[in-house]
């Protein structure tokens, strides 16, 4: 299991630009892909399919983090194909993808930093299922109550 993730509230996010800007400033080119108008965010797949997919080993595991060797990689684009939601691509030659700013000297990701709408959490996957299971309560709850005044 990877140890964590970026999520993203939609709801708070104002399509600013602040996290794919810094991610730009910070890598080069932004590894922040959109759909729309909301940033799209590497899953940090458990089982990568662009790491599996990739016919030269260019995509390995850092810390359960799938990190692009950028020396290694042949931009036959097999790895955005693989790609479940899109959020890997190859761009002047080379497959780009969040990283979680693992290769860099960062502790927190920087597009994380950046929003200054906090539509963006760097979490980890057991913080993730906690968070939906008190939501999934919640929402029974209020399912409950309402089917008791019904009745």
């Amino acid at each position: 299991m990877n140890p964590k993730i970026i999520v993203l509230d939609p709801s708070k996010c104002s399509k600013c630009d602040d996290c794919i800007n810094k991610c730009k400033e910070v890598h080069g080119t932004s590894r922040i892909k959109k759909a729309g108008t909301v940033p799209v965010f590497c899953m940090q797949c458990e089982n990568a399919p662009c790491m599996e997919i990739c016919p030269v080993n260019a995509i390995y595991l850092k810390e359960n983090i799938t990190i692009v060797n950028e020396d290694k990689c042949i931009s036959c684009g097999m790895c955005e194909i693989a790609c479940p939601i899109g959020a890997i691509f190859i761009e002047d030659g080379i497959a780009h993808k969040c990283t979680l700013c693992m290769d860099t000297d960062r502790i927190t990701p920087a597009c994380v930093e950046a929003c200054k709408d906090n539509a963006l959490r760097f979490i980890c996957n057991e913080c993730l299922d906690m968070v939906k299971e008190e939501r999934r309560n919640k929402l029974m709850k209020i399912i409950s109550d309402e089917w008791r005044e019904e009745i």
